[in-house]
């Protein structure tokens, strides 16, 4: 053999052929650009697949005699081959209910509008739960007209018929008089059993509910509508994976996994009882139909007894057999929103408008610091929602806490959102083994990043928002992120904007947070991969791994930064099967 020979050879990554090779189906991809995601071998020739696994990467002529004469060959035809994409936090199931729900339209200025919206939608079966008429998705542009929803849905026609309005955020809604009555919110409770909760309800300059609730408040009314079946939460996922799978997506983290849609999430005490989405999950996988591997967390309180990570073990054992469905670890929220009227979001300073307030601060830390070092030293890992620096400050002490007691930095954490990071948590975060997912299609100029903060934010701290930049020259991990129902769960869109932090309004400050294309790639992939657990398995076209790929209509790698927002995808394959064709 000669030295070319071994050369060659050493290209082509294989696993060794399986004594049934000739009963599973074989497959060879040829004839494109391929990026492999793998650093060794970052774009190969050729692609062999071996029933539900990748068994070859290399030249067109090694795959080839690596699979022999009956494999299928495909020829890509000069189109883009990639891995398939991973997610690294997206409320998949939640997604998928609100799409079964009505959504309420964006920027009805007059009652008019509102009531032929009603009209439209009063025989829509989707429109009420138990005796109550929920509509979803929200624009927050309707907090700043609560008059509006006052006339509508507090006037006659209304006075006996429970309305909700569940903001876009996730983190706020609207409930009219009767919804507060089933709710049983009025003054009275107000002073009693909800009386730590006032600020999470708005009221009006004389005092009275005016239907606005956020998180602790928002709870308090979701707990009177009626639970939603393990039937209907396997529809929607389904319906979600099936839009993941047409936007390249078959990998994600479902970071509130124990809770079911429209269940009180932000004052949640769950336990092992609380199987939320498992149980369809797991159903759904078992019986094959599930086209996405799931990495599933379970959200643990903030002020939680370390004992709880008995039961998040217990859960992970009860759900273990689902091939394709793995409960990781625990969801932490740290903290709220930053945007106005929520401003739950820890700050390291007061918000402008309201003096002496920079969100809650009744962390017991010591508590709090055990309940991470529990679940680190149980191998779970812990995903940590925090969008104010205060927040992720405290989400970087407990996993300091965590591996100083430990003495193991091996289990990668994370940390989600992160709109807003000191320069000092920034440098924290490679020598913790902390890894960013980042909703990085929020990182452009757009309301949510100029009218709903500036004069209520301190100036210092808007100057960086969405420091992926610093967090990439830092050396940390960056995983892309959705946040979807949130934020669309188009990873094209969201690459657009990591490299440009173009958005609807212009450029979003400064220039120097925008982070590669080759970053923004790897974010997606290999990166998103070790956030969830899974870079064993997925993450790359490397031999051994899941047979996840998606074929795209132009080069990611070359093309204009405007023409990502448009990539179109041809095809995605999970586990060596189509799952979905644009044709």
């Amino acid at each position: 053999m000669n030295i070319k020979t071994l050369f060659l050879a050493s290209l082509l990554v294989t696993l060794p052929a399986a004594a049934n090779a000739q009963s599973q189906s074989q497959t060879l991809i040829f004839g494109g650009t391929i990026y492999s995601g793998d650093p060794a071998n970052p774009h190969p020739q050729a692609v062999g697949i071996e029933g539900k696994k990748i068994v070859a990467v290399g030249s067109y002529q090694e795959v080839s005699a690596r699979l022999g004469s009956h494999a299928k060959r495909l020829d890509l035809k000069g189109k883009y081959l990639m891995p398939g994409l991973i997610d690294s936090h997206v409320h998949a199931a939640f997604a998928g209910f609100q799409g079964m729900t009505v959504n309420f339209p964006d920027a009805m200025n007059e009652v008019e509008q509102v009531q032929q919206f009603l009209t439209r939608s009063k025989d829509d079966p989707r429109l009420t739960l138990g005796d109550v008429e929920l509509y979803s998705n929200v624009s927050l542009d309707y907090w700043h007209q609560l008059p509006l929803l006052d006339q509508v849905f507090n006037g006659p026609q209304y006075r006996q018929i429970p309305v909700v309005l569940a903001g876009s955020d996730a983190h706020t809604g609207w409930a009219n008089q009767a919804m507060l009555r089933k709710a049983g919110i009025d003054a009275d409770t107000l002073a009693g059993r909800y009386a730590p909760l006032k600020g999470n309800f708005g009221l009006t300059p004389s005092g009275m509910l005016n239907g606005f609730a956020s998180e602790g408040g928002w709870d308090a009314i979701l707990k009177a509508l009626p639970p939603v079946s393990d039937e209907t939460i396997a529809s929607a996922i389904m319906t979600a994976a099936k839009q993941l799978n047409q936007v390249g997506i078959t990998a994600w983290m479902d970071p509130i996994s124990n809770i079911r849609p429209l269940a009180p999430i932000f004052n949640a005490e769950p336990d092992r009882r609380d199987t939320g989405l498992l149980p369809a999950y797991s159903m759904l996988s078992r019986e094959g139909k599930l086209t996405g591997h799931v990495s599933a967390q379970a959200l643990v309180g903030i002020h939680a007894s370390p004992a709880i990570i008995d039961d998040v073990l217990a859960l992970q054992q009860q759900f273990q057999d689902a091939p394709d469905v793995k409960l990781v670890g625990i969801k932490i929220l740290q903290d709220g929103v930053i945007e106005y009227p929520s401003q739950t979001a820890k700050l390291s300073e007061p918000y402008l408008n309201r003096p002496g307030y920079s969100g809650k601060d009744d962390l017991d830390k010591q508590r709090f610091n055990e309940l991470i070092r529990t679940a680190d030293a149980h191998q779970l890992i812990t995903h940590f929602h925090a969008i104010g620096d205060r927040a992720v400050r405290e989400s970087l002490d407990a996993i300091a806490y965590a591996r100083a007691h430990n003495q193991d930095h091996r289990l990668l954490h994370s940390i989600t959102h992160l709109e807003v990071v000191s320069p000092a948590s920034i440098a924290r975060f490679k020598p913790l083994n902390v890894a960013a997912s980042m909703q990085l299609l929020w990182a452009g100029k757009n309301v949510a990043t100029t009218l709903l903060l500036e004069g209520k934010v301190p100036p210092a701290l808007l100057a960086r928002l969405y420091p992926a930049g610093s967090l990439l020259q830092s050396g940390a991990i960056i995983a892309g992120a959705s946040d979807w129902p949130v934020s669309s769960p188009n990873p094209f869109l969201a690459m657009y904007t990591a490299i440009t932090r173009q958005g609807e309004l212009g450029l979003l400050p400064p220039a120097s947070e925008q982070i590669s294309r080759q970053a923004i790639l790897q974010a997606y992939t290999l990166n998103a991969a070790k956030v969830i657990g899974r870079e064993k398995e997925i993450g790359s076209i490397s031999a051994g791994k899941s047979a996840d790929l998606i074929l795209l209509d132009r080069n990611l790698e070359q093309v204009a930064s405007e023409e990502l927002k448009e990539t179109k995808v041809l095809w995605t394959m999970f586990k060596g099967k189509q799952v979905y064709s644009a044709h």
